[in-house]
Formats: structure tokens, sequence, C-alpha cells
């Protein structure tokens, strides 16, 4: 009996030990960590049909400003769970916080049904799904982080933020076919059962234990003179991301273009490229990579400007893809350089509240953009501010020379 437990406390070890060489911090850690992608891809197919809501709206007979408005004060409330994520995570736990933002996520979208042609009741639905969206960026990030050793770290990572968006490739396609044959108040129950079944898979991974010590919103380690450039670039980054998720459709709509044509094709590009190069990115300058990726996204932009047939929409998205594929993981990893799993939580959280402060509050002054310029301006106006942001990047790169990520 003896021998029976020592072979297999031996056997757990080496299977630790294998796991550790592959990237994860355990054997059990392993699964975990592409169930709970899973998860995370489940659940974001749910939000990623916001990028018909514009259209929706407008059908429903709101103007760009009010559009704008709903669009907008979405930010309010992922801004004010974004700042709390550390102390609501410190006391219910990160995977506990995951679940909860969750189901604040499907009440919000799914009470679009009864209140979506009217814009206070609209607004209300939002900030519901607001406030799950503040704790949801910041609480994946961080559980999926503790299930990783430093071995491939950035590559693991990188892996799994493909999940969110990988959402973006199935979810508008598929939101507008329910759309299109049943309307929208079908299709706001409908995209709220994968979610659901996401919820589920959470209860099959173990939860990081409270750190019950932490006081306020656990910033402190954020707010230091080497985390200013992942900052700014995640509000460059967020104010480009939220263009394509407010805007992008009435864009291809008024073009008479589909949807899928750029959806489908910039999330296979940046699948391909966090599981194909992104492990080959692992020493170079993340200012670099950046940079390089910030003149992607404006490329994708001038593309969407000139496009007139499908084929240019096209490879708009696969360079966005390929922009995106590199920007967010490695800003992501920029910010939790350097600290344990439990001191992760406060700047992922403030790294995603920037983020989501671009994303979600930019809409609104867009609108003005667009009503006195057009979309094609507009577009044209945001390649340009990520074209200087880039520029910005490599001057400080080639100052002040680093190791890579």
């Amino acid at each position: 009996m003896k021998d029976d437990r020592n072979n297999s406390h031996s056997s757990a070890a080496e299977a630790d030990r294998n796991a550790y060489a592959e990237g994860f911090v355990d054997a059990r850690a392993k699964p975990e960590f592409y169930l709970f992608g899973a998860a995370v891809f489940l659940v974001s197919f749910l939000y990623s049909h916001g990028t018909l809501l514009a259209v929706i709206f407008t059908h429903e007979g709101f103007d760009l400003h009010s559009v704008g408005l709903l669009l907008s004060l979405y930010v309010f409330p992922v801004l004010l769970t974004s700042f709390s994520i550390g102390v609501i995570a410190g006391r219910i736990g990160v995977l506990a916080t995951m679940r909860l933002a969750t189901v604040l996520i499907t009440i919000g979208f799914a009470s679009l049904y009864f209140t979506v042609d009217n814009f206070y009741g609209a607004l209300a639905s939002r900030i519901v799904q607001g406030l799950g969206q503040g704790l949801f960026l910041g609480s994946i990030l961080s559980y999926a982080q503790s299930r990783l050793s430093p071995r491939r770290f950035v590559y693991l990572l990188s892996v799994f933020s493909t999940m969110a968006p990988l959402s973006q490739a199935f979810a508008p396609p598929f939101g507008a076919f329910v759309l299109n044959l049943w309307g929208p108040r079908v299709m706001f129950i409908i995209a709220t059962i994968p979610a659901l079944v996401g919820l589920a898979l959470t209860f099959r991974v173990r939860p990081l234990a409270r750190t019950v010590t932490t006081h306020g919103f656990d910033f402190g380690k954020a707010l230091r003179r080497d985390r200013i450039a992942p900052l700014c670039a995640a509000f460059i980054n967020g104010t480009m991301f939220g263009f394509v998720m407010a805007y992008l459709s009435s864009v291809l709509e008024a073009k008479a273009l589909p949807l899928a044509a750029f959806f489908i094709a910039s999330t296979a590009a940046m699948l391909a490229s966090r599981v194909l190069a992104m492990r080959r990115m692992e020493t170079i300058d993340r200012h670099f990579l950046v940079s390089g990726g910030f003149v992607l996204e404006a490329a994708s932009f001038i593309a969407v400007a000139l496009a007139g047939e499908s084929w240019l929409v096209v490879v708009a998205g696969v360079l966005f893809g390929l922009g995106y594929s590199v920007v967010y993981p490695i800003l992501s990893v920029w910010m939790s350089d350097g600290l344990a799993p439990s001191e992760r939580v406060g700047p992922q959280g403030l790294l995603n509240a920037i983020f989501s402060l671009g994303m979600f509050a930019m809409p609104l002054p867009l609108t003005y953009l667009i009503a006195g310029c057009g979309y094609s301006a507009t577009l044209w106006c945001l390649a340009g501010g990520a074209f200087l942001c880039s520029i910005a990047l490599t001057a400080v790169a080639l100052r002040h020379p680093q190791a890579g990520t």
C-alpha cells in the first residue's frame, strides 16, 4: 500500500514537471487552461453581437447622436468595475469575479429584448452589461496567467487572448443572420445561450485563493514610469477596436459589402499570427512589436476607407487581425511583467479600464466627426493617430533599447 502511494506521488510529481516544461504550473492546469479558454470564447460570443447594435438602434429610429450615446455611455459602468476589480476579486476571488461578469453581461444583453426601442430602457440594459464587461477582461486574463509557468508564457497567453476576439469571426455574421430572419429580439435571446454554457464550464476549473489582504484598488504596481507607454497604447488600441465594434458594420452596410468579409478574415489572421508567429516574437522589443501592430491597424483602416469591392475588405480584415494579434497580448504581458499572480489583477484592471475608455467612450465624439466628415474621413483620421503612436513608440525604443517580452 505504501509503495502504491509512493508510486502515485512520484507519477503526479512527474506529470507536474512535464506540464511545467510545457508552460503550465502543474498537470491539472493544462486542461483547466483550455477549458477556461473555451468558456471565454462562448461568453465573448455573446458580447461580440455588440457590433450590430449601431445598425439595430438606427433601425429602431434613433438618430446618430442617440446611437452614439447608447454606445459611449457604456463606458461609465465599464470603468467603474474595471477600476474596482482589484477590490472585488480580492474579496470573492478571480474566478467568482469572472462568473459575476458573465451573469451581468448576459442579463444586460438579454434585457434588450424588452428595452431596445426605448432610449432609457436600452441605456439601463447597456449599464448592466457594462458592469459585467468591466469585470470580464481583467478577471479572465488574471486567471489564465495563473495557470501558466514562465515557460512559453507569452506564447500561451497570446493564444488564450485569441479566444475573446475569435468569437468576432462567428458572432457578427451569425447575429446578422438571426437578425435578418427573426428580428433583433430573437437575436438578443439566442445570443445568450453560448454564454450560459460558458458559465457552466467555469465550474470545472479550480478557483484561485482569495487575496483578502488587498487594500484599495490595487493599482500601485501599475502606476510606474515604465507602464506609461502600454497604458497610452491601450487607449489608442481601444479607440481603433471600438470603431470596429461600433461602426464598421454601418460602414460596410453603407458600401453594400458583407460583414463576414472583414470579420472572418481578421479573426483568421489574428489566430494564425498568435499560434504560428508569436513564439518567434518573444525576444523582440515590446515597443517595436506594438508599433508594428499599430502600422498594420492603420493600414487596415485605410483599406476600408478605399474599399469598393469585397476583396479589399478581406485585405483590411487580414491587416487588422495581424495588428491586433500583436498589440493586445503584448500590452497585457507588459503590465504583468515582474509581478506575482496575486499582484496582477489591479494592473490588468487598469490596463483594461484604459482600453475600455478608448473602446466605449470614443464612439460618442466620433459621431461628430462622422456627421461632419463622413466615415471615410474618420477612418483616415484614426489611421493617422495610430501612425503617430507608432512613430512615438519606435522613437522610445531607439532611444532606450530593452530586452524582449
